[in-house]
């Protein structure tokens, strides 16, 4: 059940590797309220979804660096965004400009339905694939 006293706010990722735009991302979506959670993406779920060689980090090692940035108040891992939506029950889903307008209608219907608000941080896009491209070549 939902802390009414506690403004919950969730991001969600895989954070493989961890870089200076989910630090921006993360810096402003723990503003938008009092205590952050991270969902981090699942090792099995990485690989599903980007294929062989990824994460590059395991979740264990993704989740130590994310506990250790500053604001971040606790670290789950799940194999899906609903999933952690329905564990962590926030006031607020923070995702980056990027997803604007292309929020998977099955979050945004649950957050709907459940008074979950959907916001945006307006930070530089990057890419940990886009990085991991770059430097590979």
């Amino acid at each position: 059940m939902r802390n009414k006293d506690v403004k919950i706010v969730l991001c969600n990722g895989a954070f493989d590797p961890i870089h200076y735009g989910h630090f921006l991302h993360l810096d402003q979506a723990r503003k938008m309220g009092d205590k952050l959670i991270v969902a981090l993406t699942s090792d099995r779920s990485v690989t599903a979804e980007k294929g062989k060689g990824r994460p590059v980090f395991r979740e264990m090692q993704r989740g130590t660096c994310l506990i250790l940035v500053k604001g971040v108040d606790d670290v789950v891992v799940c194999d899906n965004l609903l999933a952690a939506l329905k564990a962590i029950k926030p006031a607020i889903l923070v995702k980056g400009k990027d997803y604007i307008g292309k929020i998977d209608k099955e979050h945004e219907d649950y957050c709907r339905e459940n008074g979950i608000k959907i916001r945006f941080t307006d930070t530089d896009k990057y890419s940990s694939t886009a990085l991991l491209h770059h430097y590979a070549t």
